[in-house]
């Protein structure tokens, strides 16, 4: 993991882009995709727990995800699980793809020198993480959001076959996915919580849980 990174900024201040490819560079959590990927859960961004495994998914709400999916309490996080099952060479169906592959919170970034070096262009980051606008008026906005619609879609769009199932998983991820060029070619389903704080094991979810489900133990069989 890259600690201590020196930012140098030049006398001209870092531009949006800048910022979005150096972020890229330096803190991108890979996402999970294997040769047998049917289902694809869309979240967010990684966070520190995601940052420290490399994997998506590797904290408590990977775990919660896990658990509601496979119906077991002793597993691991959902990330975690798929890369293992990858690493053992065991058939899986399940892909991960996260709509920023780099962290959309200045608390999730590991280094305080990269942190300082781009504050403002994290704040930017972060206005867009907590926005339900379809459509930025500020220019910094607009550009960090065109800038997640390209490279989220390239990366999506790179993974899903004809008959891949996205599961959008929160607001957030249901916003970008909406957002991809070729929506009508993809099958969706929508009204999927992010697993955090248990959210799948809500009653309230429970139809929508078990849909996932059953489209997974389709594309099982």
């Amino acid at each position: 993991m890259l600690k201590n990174v020196k930012c140098k900024r030049s006398v001209i201040k870092m531009d949006i882009k800048s910022f979005f490819n150096e972020a890229k560079t330096l803190y991108s959590v890979k996402d999970i995709i294997a040769v047998h990927t049917k289902m694809i859960f869309i979240l967010e961004s990684p966070h520190k727990e995601e940052i420290k495994a490399g994997v998506p998914l590797a904290g408590l709400s990977g775990r919660s995800m896990a658990r509601e999916l496979f119906r077991r309490e002793d597993i691991l996080p959902m990330g975690k699980l798929l890369k293992q099952f990858i690493s053992e060479n065991k058939e899986t169906i399940y892909g991960i793809v996260n709509v920023c592959p780099f962290p959309l919170q200045e608390s999730a970034f590991p280094d305080a020198a990269f942190v300082e070096s781009f504050k403002d262009e994290i704040k930017i980051a972060e206005s867009v993480r907590v926005s339900s606008a379809k459509v930025f008026k500020d220019k910094d906005k607009e550009t960090f959001d065109q800038l997640l619609q390209e490279d989220f879609g390239d990366r999506l769009l790179a993974a899903a076959k004809e008959d891949t199932m996205i599961v959008p998983c929160g607001k957030f991820a249901e916003k970008y996915v909406n957002k991809i060029p070729s929506l009508d070619k993809l099958n969706i389903i929508y009204g999927v919580p992010h697993p955090s704080y248990n959210s799948w094991s809500r009653e309230r979810y429970k139809d929508v849980i078990h849909k996932i489900r059953e489209e997974g133990n389709k594309r099982t069989s």
